[in-house]
């Protein structure tokens, strides 16, 4: 898979990683995507040295819907969720994608400690968003990759790590 990093992945990584200071009190339960399907996931940051860490980790894809709503083929999971507290932003809606789950271990990837990626479109372009937003929901990692391998996608790594149990969709008192 083709990883970047750019200013506008370390601006994602550090919005991102204000989501320690807002959920300190507890993990805070969301859907994710895995294979398809949708689970329910928590999450409680972990601040990591990265060097021992960098292949112990399962994926955390963060699937950014493209700024233009319209082209929108449904309703993100995150329809806004400003993990950050620094206001909405179009990455603020997004789905969740894991590229493994305990009971579906696939390839030995899965752990609990998760590295985050953001997937956005490779081109902010009409044209480009457009293209992208037929890559949506992505809802697997194969989803994922196939819109970076097609060029409509580009993966930012966040640099961010954290601790997500795939949990039963009435936990933490959802319905």
């Amino acid at each position: 898979m083709r990883r970047i990093t750019f200013a506008f992945g370390l601006s994602v990584s550090l919005a991102i990683a204000q989501v320690a200071t807002s959920h300190a009190s507890g993990p805070g339960y969301e859907p994710a995507y895995y294979g398809g399907q949708t689970v329910t996931i928590n999450a409680i940051e972990v601040p990591q040295n990265e060097g021992p860490i960098t292949n112990a980790a399962a994926d955390f894809y963060e699937t950014v819907y493209p700024p233009d709503q319209s082209l929108w083929p449904d309703t993100p999971q995150c329809n806004p969720c400003d993990h950050e507290g620094n206001g909405i932003d179009f990455t603020d809606y997004h789905n969740h994608v894991l590229d493994s789950i305990p009971s579906s271990p696939g390839h030995g990837e899965f752990n609990p400690l998760w590295h985050v990626f953001v997937i956005i479109p490779a081109d902010f372009s009409p044209a480009g968003q457009a293209a992208y937003a037929a890559y949506l929901p992505m809802k697997s990692e194969e989803d994922v990759d196939a819109a970076i391998n097609a060029g409509v996608a580009v993966e930012i790594d966040t640099h961010f790590y954290f601790i997500c149990a795939v949990v039963s969709p009435h936990a933490g008192g959802k319905r």
